[in-house]
């Protein structure tokens, strides 16, 4: 895997621990201006992603992702991953993480800081759908 890709599958990275920490600063570095995202059917602008998630955190939700098996793509500025997401949600201290997985693509832009987030697509993988509806079941 060449550099551009390993900064690219770092910067999804650090995306994933700023949201997961409810850091609002540190995403304005991360994503670009005009990041948009298909969230599981619903389209949402980047303010309205970081206010969900923000929500969700002081909620005592709890996630964690991770980039798996990525298929990278560059070329000049513009970067394209797509990747298996493994993760879990725990919706409440009380509770325990419930595994999860996604399907995602991601366009990445190339700035002068490095490389940022432009827009993501995510849908939850179908044995994920299977597991939230267990889970939901159990409680």
């Amino acid at each position: 895997m060449n550099a551009d890709a390993q900064d690219m599958i770092a910067t999804i990275e650090r995306v994933f621990a700023a949201l997961g920490d409810n850091d609002h600063l540190r995403l304005n570095e991360l994503l670009c201006e005009d990041f948009h995202a298909f969230e599981n059917g619903v389209q949402v602008t980047g303010r309205e992603l970081l206010d969900l998630m923000s929500r969700y955190h002081a909620e005592g939700r709890q996630y964690r992702w991770s980039v798996n098996s990525p298929q990278v793509e560059s070329q000049g500025d513009l970067g394209v991953l797509v990747y298996v997401n493994n993760g879990s949600i725990t919706e409440s201290v009380a509770s325990g993480p419930i595994p999860m997985s996604w399907l995602e693509t991601v366009l990445l832009r190339r700035r002068p800081s490095g490389w940022r987030l432009a827009f993501l697509h995510s849908t939850r993988s179908a044995a994920s759908q299977c597991a939230s509806m267990d889970a939901a079941h159990l409680n």
